[in-house]
């Protein structure tokens, strides 16, 4: 009787997550703050999540992307006409397109992709470490540029505002409120996590190897900017979507290797 009644609520639970997050994407669609491109791909990116981690922690995966989704789109417009006049604002007013959604979701994805395989638990920090990194480095962009004054991270000698590479003390700040707003989200998938008998200190250790992996991983991201993004590699490219793609996969990684080491 339990095990049916918890089939339905988390079937319940997770159709109200599944309409929620449609309504606001597709809202943010209507408002242009996505293209089209951006909201097919979003909304492929979460039927994709939902498959994967199945009914059992689907509609986490979906709350997690959206909180992302809903984050990111909110701090874009942080002091947006101050960035615009320093020339490093996002472009089309802060509208994402598809180059978006790939450079911030197909590492997610990977992780996503392997639980599938897998059914291993501690892939489940994978996914979350990779969005954590990615709503690090957004915050960290878009509130970093209107309020600090970068130095670059592998020489720490002052660079102009939007120099790929740069940090600031403010810029680091909003890295570690974008990661601890994804670790927060991501404890939604402790609940059932905890009926397998886990550990009692489970969210805390869940919570803190988020947000150590997201603000690693927002580091990584600007070790890169600084040392490869815009170099050129034969005929390839390292954009900066690019940059994001490896930054939230070593952002993954590494919450997989904390998870490891504090027993997860």
């Amino acid at each position: 009787m339990f095990f049916g009644e918890h089939q339905h609520l988390l079937v319940t639970v997770t159709a109200l997550t599944v309409l929620i997050a449609f309504s606001l994407v597709l809202y943010a669609y209507l408002k242009r703050k996505i293209n089209t491109s951006a909201f097919i791909g979003t909304f492929t990116l979460g039927v994709i999540i939902l498959l994967t981690f199945g009914l059992e922690f689907g509609y986490a995966g979906v709350l997690v992307l959206l909180a992302f989704f809903l984050f990111g789109n909110l701090v874009t417009k942080y002091k947006y006409d101050r960035k615009a006049k320093l020339g490093v604002a996002e472009g089309n007013k802060g509208m994402r397109g598809m180059n978006n959604v790939l450079g911030n979701g197909l590492s997610p994805l990977f992780f996503a992709v392997l639980y599938a395989l897998s059914r291993d638990n501690v892939l489940l920090l994978g996914f979350s470490g990779a969005i954590a990194t990615a709503c690090s480095d957004t915050f960290s962009t878009e509130i970093g540029q209107a309020e600090g004054n970068p130095r670059l991270i592998t020489t720490l000698k002052k660079v102009p505002v939007g120099t790929n590479g740069g940090v600031s003390l403010p810029g680091l700040g909003a890295a570690l409120l974008g990661s601890g707003l994804i670790a927060l989200v991501s404890l939604s998938f402790i609940n059932p996590y905890l009926c397998s008998g886990a550990q009692p200190n489970l969210k805390a250790i869940f919570f803190l190897v988020c947000l150590l992996a997201g603000f690693f991983g927002c580091l990584i991201d600007s070790l890169l900017g600084a040392t490869l993004e815009d170099k050129h590699f034969y005929k390839f490219r390292l954009n900066k979507h690019g940059v994001n793609i490896i930054a939230t996969l070593f952002g993954g990684i590494f919450a997989i290797l904390l998870g490891y080491f504090g027993g997860l």
